[in-house]
């Protein structure tokens, strides 16, 4: 279960709420508590606050008005609870602990005591508290969904799906542009050197009129990443200015425009493909390691960019003979 990570989240909560359930039921039955486990949140709540509607009680325990019903039914039919008329309005019943569940209390509470003494012992020898993670993990999952995030992730997968490489045309320009600053934002506070003004202001003649190339990925009708292959002669072609939108991060954007250099690469007779980048930028150097770039001391001693603290090369000489 560990190894399947979040994926088996639902599964070892349910076997750890589980696990918990049983040991409480005999520890119920020990010590002659005739009380289902189940009914402890309505009980408690009962107990702590007098009486409640079934509505009320599903909004303080954040449960579903069916399961409360269902769940009051059968205490009903137990005998743990009664219904009384509401003060305020005469025509509305509202749940109450009867009298045989006023008399458990006095026997119950001594094992509620220690159940919590001990769970609370457990916990405290984590570093972490379990109850305030799971207080902000509900929080996170109330506040953002599950269902609809996870299929609007899909849906953009499937987008993804019908990408596009696209040569450079004049009309990309401006998203050429968009694309890096975004990312030079993001992580470097808009650092813009000379050599990067240059790219992306005249891309045609930093990149195209020396033999080098641009690509595009194209979803739907939108432009969503890019990538600059630059010639320095001699074989030798530097990978540049490689960006995707966040959106769609993840989704092997990038993963396909550094195979279309690559391959232009390789096309072009290349012997060495190097890079610069920045360890900021984890998910990108993840993604060069995994095609092959190792990283090495950088030629010159130091960048030409400030942001860079990576220098990495593909010998593509050595591919050939391989």
């Amino acid at each position: 279960m560990r190894q399947f990570g979040s994926l088996s989240l639902g599964s070892r909560l349910k076997r750890l709420s589980d696990q918990l359930f049983q040991d409480v039921i005999e520890i119920y039955q020990r010590s002659d508590i005739p009380l289902s486990p189940t009914y402890f949140p309505l009980f408690n709540l009962l107990a702590q606050h007098g009486s409640a509607s079934v509505t009320e009680a599903a909004e303080q325990l954040n449960v579903s008005h069916p399961a409360i019903s269902k769940m009051a039914r059968k205490m009903l039919a137990e005998g743990w609870l009664c219904k009384t008329p509401d003060p305020k309005d005469e025509r509305r019943q509202l749940l109450a602990l009867s009298s045989q569940s006023e008399q458990l209390l006095v026997s119950i509470q001594p094992v509620w005591h220690e159940i919590r003494h001990y769970l609370d012992s457990l916990m405290a020898q984590h570093q972490h508290s379990l109850l305030n993670a799971l207080d902000e993990f509900e929080n996170d999952l109330r506040k953002h969904g599950f269902v609809e995030p996870v299929l609007q992730q899909l849906g953009q997968q499937r987008a993804v799906a019908q990408i596009e490489i696209l040569n450079w045309s004049p009309e990309y320009r401006e998203h050429f542009r968009s694309l890096n600053l975004a990312w030079l934002d993001k992580y470097f506070d808009g650092e813009l050197t000379e050599h990067d003004r240059s790219a992306l202001d005249e891309p045609e003649s930093y990149y195209l009129s020396r033999g080098g190339y641009i690509w595009f990925a194209r979803v739907k009708n939108d432009i969503v990443g890019c990538v600059a292959l630059a010639c320095h002669g001699n074989g030798c072609f530097e990978i540049s200015k490689m960006g995707v939108t966040d959106q769609l991060q993840g989704f092997g954007i990038g993963r396909q425009l550094l195979l279309t250099a690559l391959d232009k690469a390789r096309a072009l007779n290349a012997t060495h493909l190097y890079l610069e980048s920045s360890t900021k930028l984890e998910r990108a150097i993840a993604l060069y390691r995994h095609m092959g770039f190792r990283e090495v001391p950088h030629p010159n001693g130091r960048s030409i960019y400030p942001r860079s603290d990576i220098y990495m090369t593909l010998q593509l000489h050595q591919e050939a003979h391989s």
